[in-house]
């Protein structure tokens, strides 16, 4: 099927501010950088999407992720790109995956929104009413964390992930002390972000086994596939990767480095929700399971992740938080949250609202 023909992409900057300090093994954030990208089909449809870039992650620079979208608008732009496959093969040339994403993601929505579709159907899904997203808890002291934890399940989250990777014996202190405030009908999740070694891995795990822990999330470095498979094979709880896979040709890395249970998608290291489908294919064919994550997308890009969640039965676990965290949106509607439930949207595209205004305009890319 062809698609109407690309026409404009508008792109813009937000700074959204976290309600507080949010705080994993590699370092503190008080806000997120992000970029928003509209575009205007032959039809006059507008399409949004945003993309939430990391230099920890990615290696990507405010300059990078600009530049990148404006080069890849160009292309599409001028080539009237109008269907899906050559959408992603633009977009997985990118040297920057979030601005790919950013530019993608409104190019669909704009689709979709053409025909009078959302987004999932797009996807081929969606195949599920809702998810069931945890909260997350950046790293603070175990007993901040604890009433953080029963503050998010007093209303009414039943999943919790923790930070941690800094102090080995606070870290197990600090999943102690959540699920002593929980108690046991609370899922928890931990995630390292590489922040152990893998001799310091292994003994954490095994005492925080203790505790019920659901798994354990990117325990050591994301190249150090041989440590993963160590950690792995001595620890008694299940591993997932994060940082270790970007594209879905990682997975396969993973799979016969064994290394891993549970490969973690994200929009932004995927390059777009095509490239996410990609990975979860991928995961599947491995024989992996997948759960999803974010950077520090706001609602915008959360809701095009939770559109890919529902679009693949192989994704399993749901941490799609991010603009929950946030102090304050540019965008509203879309897939919104109640007791830790996020809702798929029926609306045409996104089903998001964006407050132009509140958005700083960097480029517009049309035809000549």
């Amino acid at each position: 099927m062809s698609w109407p023909s690309i026409m404009r992409l508008e792109l813009f900057s937000v700074q959204l501010p976290y309600k507080e300090t949010f705080t994993i093994a590699t370092g503190s954030s008080t806000s997120s950088w992000n970029l928003v990208v509209k575009a205007v089909l032959e039809d006059g449809t507008i399409g949004w999407g945003e993309g939430s870039p990391s230099y920890s992650v990615l290696g990507e620079t405010r300059e990078l992720v600009v530049s990148s979208a404006t080069r890849l608008a160009e292309v599409l732009v001028s080539n009237g790109c109008n269907c899906m496959e050559q959408l992603y093969e633009f977009c997985s040339r990118s040297p920057s995956p979030s601005a790919a994403a950013a530019v993608e993601m409104s190019v669909l929505d704009a689709w979709a929104k053409s025909t009078g579709m959302s987004l999932g159907k797009l996807l081929g899904g969606p195949c599920r009413d809702y998810i069931e997203t945890d909260v997350t808890i950046g790293i603070m002291e175990p007993e901040e964390q604890a009433v953080r934890a029963l503050k998010y399940v007093e209303e009414g989250f039943r999943v919790i992930k923790l930070k941690l990777g800094v102090d080995p014996e606070e870290d197990v202190e600090r999943v102690k002390a959540v699920r002593d405030a929980v108690g046991g009908d609370v899922k928890i999740r931990v995630d390292a972000n590489q922040g152990w070694s893998v001799e310091t891995a292994i003994q954490v795990i095994n005492k925080i086994a203790n505790y019920d822990v659901e798994y354990v999330e990117q325990p050591t470095r994301w190249d150090d596939l041989q440590g993963l498979n160590r950690i792995r094979k001595e620890s008694s709880l299940p591993i997932a990767v994060d940082e270790s896979v970007k594209k879905h040709s990682d997975v396969f890395k993973i799979a016969r480095a064994e290394a891993a249970d549970i490969i973690n998608i994200k929009v932004m290291k995927s390059g777009g929700l095509l490239g996410g489908l990609r990975v979860a294919h991928a995961s599947e064919a491995a024989g992996l399971t997948n759960m999803i994550g974010c950077m520090g997308e706001g609602r915008l890009g959360i809701t095009g992740a939770v559109f890919l969640a529902s679009s693949s039965l192989n994704i399993k676990y749901y941490d799609l938080d991010s603009d929950i965290l946030l102090a304050s949106d540019y965008a509203f509607n879309g897939s919104t949250v109640d007791k830790g439930r996020r809702s798929v949207p029926r609306e045409p595209g996104l089903g998001v609202d964006v407050d132009e205004s509140k958005l700083v305009k960097l480029a517009t890319i049309k035809l000549a």
